[in-house]
């Protein structure tokens, strides 16, 4: 419990701000902020890493228009270590060691990644079983050369039930980070489909850095409309 606390106390220390100025998320100190994208579906996420952290991990944060829903740890090889599902907060940590662990270096060297691992919650135990595949490396999206992929993923579940979930993803190299993509889960045949890819990438010190307000596809009085080519350098 010791560990959800904290992960709160971050989260209002967060969301820390002069009334007139808009909504930034600050990471908890000792983190530096590394990318923010602004995403389809009304979501932006913010990256960021912090030095007492092992080398190459990092955190990433995910908020609607509701407020913050995910944060996450990975390691250089994009292994999910820590998964924070937020309001209510449900932590699950990874199973170590993996059956067969992500691996980001082999996808990237191979072209495939099969992996085999598990999360452990409080009262459930998750079971991820699938793939990566790249099936392009020079997609570009607001100025970004990104590796795209395409997976095929089941999870099973002690507590909420078994899905299937197919998709495709992006990688950006320089971060070794996955990007959101397209998804279709299949929950015993109730399927749904939803796209979460990038528009925006902000660095440091551009306009929007860590904004905590998504810009595209909300409620017209929230945000604005992503045409279907933003995103996209064609």
């Amino acid at each position: 419990m010791r560990a959800l606390a904290i992960i709160a106390a971050a989260l209002v220390a967060g969301f820390a701000q002069a009334q007139d100025n808009p909504p930034v998320f600050t990471p908890p100190p000792g983190c530096v902020g590394d990318l923010t994208i602004q995403q389809r579906s009304c979501e932006v996420t913010h990256i960021y890493n912090c030095a007492a952290d092992t080398a190459g991990e990092r955190w990433n944060i995910t908020f609607d228009e509701y407020g913050p829903r995910y944060m996450g740890k990975i390691d250089r090889e994009t292994q999910w270590l820590e998964s924070y599902d937020l309001f209510p907060t449900q932590r699950y940590v990874l199973v170590q060691p993996s059956d067969d662990p992500l691996n980001l270096t082999e996808l990237m060297e191979t072209g495939t990644d099969s992996y085999d691992f598990q999360q452990r919650g409080q009262d459930d135990v998750q079971r991820f079983v699938g793939y990566d595949r790249i099936v392009s490396e020079d997609v570009v999206i607001d100025g970004e050369t990104l590796l795209q992929t395409e997976f095929s993923m089941r999870r099973e579940s002690t507590k909420e039930g078994d899905f299937t979930m197919t998709g495709t993803e992006y990688v950006l190299p320089r971060l070794r980070h996955f990007i959101s993509g397209t998804y279709r889960i299949n929950r015993d045949g109730a399927i749904e489909e939803w796209d979460l890819s990038p528009i925006d990438f902000i660095y440091p010190g551009e306009p929007g850095f860590f904004a905590t307000t998504p810009l595209y596809e909300c409620e017209p009085t929230l945000a604005r409309y992503a045409s279907p080519k933003k995103g996209t350098d064609q």
